[in-house]
This record gives structure tokens, sequence and C-alpha cells, in this order.
């Protein structure tokens, strides 16, 4: 009986220690589920994103429209007038901050011919500002410009003399072939310029400081093969510019909408019938290929691209 009576005493010890009865015990807190009983938001929620619709000319008709939610690993898709433009793939925009999940590699990260550094043949060997224009085309440097025609250039004199009234020196230019005004910026100013009988004049409504919705002193404007009007900077980001309006019709990083640009445009041709076009940097030039969306071949240094 003794025995008996030991023996379930020892039971009741052990499963009194099993279930945490009895001396020590462990206390265990309550299991959480992070991002569901306790409001932790989830890194991979849907995120509903809008399509803006940009008319031409009229920026005070300029409307947000809402569409369908897409991933946060899918970029939105920009229409401006009507014409698509697909943010490139593998780069996340957090305030300014781009992080290139797939580096790419641009003709304009090779290391620069000898040649870039000096002007042999005469030509200038760095620009500040190139744009196309009505008869010739303008490349800009310090306080010259230089006019060209067929990439030969036919003359150079001060930028006062060929714009009076106008800037002395250009960070931007480009020809506007819809208003045939061409527009010269220095800093944040913009100059518009329309020709008459062979000489170009100020027209009145001009100069124009650019909007606050610019938010950066632009190093080159350009015209891209959908004619839209772009500002861009050095560091990455670009404005949809009108000037007429003297808008900002938006503004964004310039590799999530225009990709494998090279690094510090200056200007870009007129876009032939294939959709190519001659991109221009501080001291190289390119042939940029629209439907493959890159620069096609080495950059050529602009002392043996341009004839003198």
């Amino acid at each position: 009986m003794k025995a008996l009576l030991f023996l379930c005493i020892l039971c009741i010890g052990g499963a009194a220690a099993l279930f945490g009865f009895g001396g020590s015990k462990t206390t265990v807190g309550p299991k959480i589920s992070l991002g569901s009983e306790i409001a932790v938001p989830h890194t991979d929620d849907n995120q509903e994103t809008g399509e803006i619709m940009i008319p031409f000319n009229d920026p005070s008709t300029t409307t947000t429209k809402r569409n369908r939610a897409t991933t946060a690993t899918e970029m939105p898709k920009l229409s401006v007038g009507g014409i698509g433009l697909d943010r490139s793939r593998g780069t996340v925009d957090v305030r300014g901050m781009t992080s290139t999940m797939n580096p790419r590699f641009t003709a304009a990260t090779k290391r620069l011919p000898s040649s870039d550094r000096s002007a042999s043949s005469g030509c200038p060997n760095r620009i500040d500002a190139y744009t196309f224009g009505p008869d010739y085309d303008y490349a800009f440097f310090e306080s010259t410009v230089y006019v060209l025609s067929n990439n030969r250039i036919r003359e150079r004199k001060p930028i006062s003399e060929e714009f009076p009234d106008g800037p002395h020196e250009v960070n931007g230019a480009l020809f506007d072939p819809e208003r045939e005004i061409l527009w010269l910026i220095s800093e944040r100013t913009v100059y518009g310029y329309k020709e008459s009988s062979g000489d170009w004049k100020l027209k009145s409504v001009f100069p124009k400081e650019l909007p606050s919705s610019v938010a950066f002193t632009p190093d080159a404007a350009i015209r891209w093969h959908n004619k839209h009007q772009v500002l861009l900077s050095n560091g990455g980001k670009f404005a949809l510019y009108d000037e007429y309006w003297n808008k900002s019709l938006m503004t964004g990083r310039t590799d999530s909408y225009f990709e494998n640009l090279p690094d510090r445009v200056r200007g870009i041709s007129t876009w032939n019938s294939r959709g190519h076009a001659n991109v221009f940097t501080q001291s190289l030039v390119f042939e940029y290929d629209s439907e493959m969306k890159k620069v096609t071949g080495d950059g050529v240094p602009l002392g043996d691209f341009w004839r003198c």
C-alpha cells in the first residue's frame, strides 16, 4: 500500500511539472502575427496608381484619372498628349533616391578616348547646349554660338550678337517647330526668339522665369521623338515644359521615362524617319535608336564629328 501511494505522488508531481503547476513556472507571451492581428503594413500591398493625361498647349485642362491598381513591382504607364511612355523596369524611385536592381551599361560610362580631350581639328570639343533650328543648327559654349549646317560649322559669333537682348551664356536651347520659337535658357531665365528677315528677334512676352514647379536649374533642353519638350538636370531629373504657358506639365526621374540616355546630355538633333537622332553630350555625340531605346555604337568626339 505504501509503495502504491508513493507511485501516485510521483505521477501527480510529474504531471504538475509537465503542465506548469508547482514551484517554478515559465510565462509564455501571446503570439503576434505581424501584418495581420496588428496594423503593420505589408510592403507588397497593392497600391493604386494613376494615368496622367496631359494635353498640348493647355495645361489648365490637365486631369488625373484613376485606373486599375498595380502591384508594387509594376511601374505605371504615363500617357502624355495621347502618346504613352513606359517607365523603365527595375528602378524604384523613393523620394528622389533611385535604386537600380538591374544595373545597365551604356556607352556613356566607357572611358573617353584621348581625342575627346583636345580639339585637334580646330572644332570645339565641349559645348554647353545644342539645338536644331529652322535652317541651321546651333551649338553654344560659354559666350560663343556656333552656326552649323550638315555638321559643318559655318560661322561662330558672340551669343549676344546672334540673339540680341538675350543671355551671354546658355545652359539650355530648343527650337519649337509648331510655334517657330527658338528658346534659350540662362540659369532659370527663358528667352524666346522668332526669326524675321533672317535675324532672330526677342519676342515681347520674354524673358520669363521658370516656374517653381521646375525644382532644378536645367542643364539641357531636348525635344523627344514624340514632340515633348523636356528640361534635364545633371542630377537625373526632368520636367516636361511648355514655353508659351511657362508651365511644367510634369516632373520625374529621367531614367524612368527616357531610357539609356548618355550622361550629361546637352541637346538632341531632329529625329529621322527611323526614329534615330544624334544625342550631344558635353563632349561626345551618340546615335540614339528610339525603338531599341538605347544608343548604338560608341560616342564620337565633337572635334571629330563636326567639320570646321
